[in-house]
């Protein structure tokens, strides 16, 4: 079975922007077996291999914004990085052809290597053809420029469409072509001076023959009569100059076409990136107002019943709270989330609620005391009034968990085995289908002089 690696951009609507952080920095495909390296970051596990196995000096990460020196003793399988691009379900990207496949994302590669719809543009009329098609197509296309036979004579354009595609272009121009008027000249003139300007007209009869093979209809444009008598010379000839202009000015005209083009082109993107920004900005208000700044995270999970029903069909394994930060006035302190699975991860798969607490990259991470020591209280708030369950911990200075974040999100730490399923279920835990989880971090328990 063939394989094919996946682009995000080839993606359809759905999951395409959550998968941007899934992007491999090397060859830029959604992350392949991904593999952790040591400054943090993600590479598919080939492309690592292939940064290793060339050893011309120490490898570096290929995010650009890093650069750091790899070690291949800190290369490993970032098998949680695997299940969460896993669990995306995505249509084939060859969908617009009549392809009604969907599934996950771990399966998409597969099915392209195999795909019957597979197709490739023609780079000329942008229509889709089989490969077997497109050879006997691409070299066929009625939209296919070919380079202008008057290039050598003054045209600047460099390619013009073939002719099917402008079967009025010829007879414009020969509608435009004057013909040359013919004087007879003194026929005393005497013998010494006819050569000259008999070998004159013969060489622009040449010239004008050349321009007019070369518009197309020889017989029908040539329009120049040579002294039948070599005692007759031209006394004017007309302008080379008009008769090439006339020529190619439907090659200005197409160029002015273009530019037009161009700038109508240039306002879309301009407009794009207008429309990108507006969504960042409500995209970060939006955060802001979710967010938290006391150091505590009190977080409803709704629709319990459908996040359980998810979890057990593969679809949404886990869920993120929105960040939350350590500085009671403003988000100058640590960045934070929680994540939850539902129906356990690790060693609590199955039988467990997992409760795990995330370092994320913040905007003052560089004024912040590293590693993160804080000590963090996860809570199950019981809404009957019981025992609350409650689990501590006391961050470990050299997990990679708690070190200044290098990508957007550290390695989850907490506890894979927080609350029992059954327990869950029967310990006055949910109403109105819905439980509260609350998380603290003890500020006061910073290293000394860390006052963020």
């Amino acid at each position: 079975m063939s394989y094919r690696k996946v682009k995000r951009s080839d993606l359809v609507e759905g999951n395409k922007e959550e998968l941007k952080k899934y992007e491999c920095p090397k060859c830029e495909h959604i992350l392949t077996d991904a593999v952790q390296i040591s400054c943090g970051h993600w590479l598919c596990h080939d492309c690592a291999e292939g940064i290793f196995q060339k050893m011309e000096g120490t490898p570096y990460c290929p995010r650009t914004e890093c650069g750091e020196g790899l070690t291949f003793e800190e290369f490993f399988p970032d098998r949680f990085v695997r299940k969460e691009i896993n669990r995306f379900i995505v249509a084939c990207i060859n969908c617009k052809f009549g392809c009604g496949w969907e599934g996950m994302m771990g399966e998409l590669g597969n099915h392209l290597g195999n795909c019957e719809h597979n197709k490739t543009e023609c780079k000329h009329c942008n229509q889709a053809f089989s490969p077997l098609e497109y050879q006997s197509h691409v070299d066929q296309c009625p939209e296919m420029t070919v380079t202008c036979p008057l290039k050598d004579h003054g045209c600047e354009t460099e390619e013009h469409p073939t002719p099917e595609t402008s079967p009025g272009k010829y007879d414009f121009i020969s509608s435009k072509v004057k013909k040359p008027t013919l004087k007879e000249n003194h026929l005393l003139i005497a013998n010494s001076a006819l050569p000259s300007p008999v070998k004159s007209a013969h060489s622009y009869s040449e010239s004008h023959d050349l321009i007019v093979s070369s518009c197309g209809d020889k017989n029908y444009l040539r329009r120049f009569v040579l002294a039948e008598r070599p005692n007759e010379i031209l006394h004017d000839e007309i302008p080379e100059r008009r008769s090439m202009e006339l020529c190619y000015a439907p090659c200005q005209v197409r160029g002015d076409d273009q530019d037009l083009q161009d700038k109508i082109g240039q306002l879309e993107r301009n407009n794009t990136a207008l429309i990108d920004k507006v969504n960042d900005v409500e995209s970060r208000i939006t955060t802001l107002e979710r967010a938290t700044f006391n150091a505590t995270k009190v977080w409803k999970i709704k629709q319990l019943q459908q996040q359980i029903n998810d979890a057990m069909a593969g679809n949404c394994t886990s869920i993120d709270s929105s960040p939350f930060y350590s500085n009671p006035l403003n988000s100058h302190g640590y960045k934070m989330c929680l994540r939850l699975y539902i129906l356990g991860d690790g060693i609590g798969k199955g039988t467990h609620m997992s409760l795990f607490f995330v370092v994320m990259k913040g905007e003052f991470d560089n004024i912040l005391q590293w590693p993160f020591t804080h000590k963090v209280t996860f809570k199950l708030i019981n809404q009957c009034g019981a025992r609350d369950i409650m689990d501590v911990f006391q961050p470990d200075p050299f997990s990679p968990s708690f070190q200044k974040p290098k990508s957007d999100m550290n390695v989850p730490y907490g506890c894979p085995r927080f609350v029992s399923i059954k327990e869950l279920m029967q310990g006055g835990f949910i109403e109105d289908d819905a439980i509260f989880i609350k998380a603290e971090v003890d500020t006061a328990s910073s290293i000394k002089n860390n006052t963020l």
